[in-house]
This record gives C-alpha cells, structure tokens and sequence, in this order.
C-alpha cells in the first residue's frame, strides 16, 4: 500500500503544521510537525523534521480540536522534505504546540551506537515504548510504517 499523491508544496515545513496523508482513497490520517529543520551532528539528517502521524482517520481534510490527546499510528519518525515536495504529505493548517503537549515515550534506535537516543542523537536513560530507527527517512518510510500497522489492524480502517 503506497501512499496516495495529493497536493505537492514548495513551502517548507515548520513547527505545529499539521498535514494529512492518504494511505487508500478518501483516508487520511493526521500528521504534526513537531520539530521542523532540526540542528544535527550528522550532516545527512541535518535540517530533518521531527513528525507524529496520529491514530485518527478521517474522511476530511480537518483538524480535530483535540489532536495531540491521540495515540500514534507509527513510531515518531525524522523525515527530508521530499513528502512535501512530492505531494504525499499535504499540510493542512498549523497549531500551537509547546514541550508539554508532545510528551510521548518515545526514542529511536542508533544501530551505530547500540542505544536509545532522542532525536538529537542523545542517549536516552531507558527504552523507550515506541521507538524507530535513528536515522532520515522521507515519505517511502512513513509509508512503510503504516502499511506494516494497517496490515497487523486492518480494523483501523473501518472507522
């Protein structure tokens, strides 16, 4: 399952844009851009964005009063721009968020380093409940990690 194209952006990402993707026809699941072009060590992932893509489907392009109270989907995850570029991720609106509101127990996992690390690439004290692997993806991985969730709960697409 890929993701389905919608509109593609030139515009740069930024902190609490909230965007949608389509995994199948007239579903979309919400995204947030939780940090945006992030200062890091490794020049590869340097200007990498932080995102969550939330458990709420919708048939609309809107965003929920209440949508940092959702689970995630998939495992947080640092993205380039290419899913806006290419138009797999279509930024819908932006919100508010500060520190408090993104407190998810989450980490990556530095296959260089052996450990849990955040998403600056510092050591986390213990593991993490969700965690992907430390490094960039773009939108082929995001697709991945939700066609794999989709797969294992096919329920979620009934709603």
């Amino acid at each position: 399952m890929d993701l389905i194209k919608l509109q593609p952006s030139r515009k740069k990402p930024k902190e609490g844009d909230v965007f949608i993707i389509q995994p199948k026809e007239n579903v979309f699941f919400l995204g947030l851009v939780v940090k945006a072009k992030m200062a890091l060590n490794d020049p590869i992932m340097n200007g990498g964005h932080l995102i969550f893509i939330f458990n709420y489907l919708s048939r609309k392009k809107e965003i929920p009063e209440n949508l940092l109270s959702y689970d995630l989907l998939i495992s947080p995850q640092i993205v380039n721009n290419q899913g806006w570029l290419k138009g797999y991720f279509e930024t819908i609106g932006t919100i508010p968020i500060n520190s408090q509101d993104i407190e998810k127990n989450y980490g990556f996992w530095d296959i260089v380093t052996k450990q849990y690390v955040d998403e600056l690439g510092k050591p986390l004290p213990s593991e993490p409940n969700m965690f992907s692997d430390y490094g960039l993806g773009s939108y082929g991985s995001v697709s991945v990690a939700i066609k794999e969730t989709l797969d294992k709960s096919s329920e979620l697409l009934k709603k």
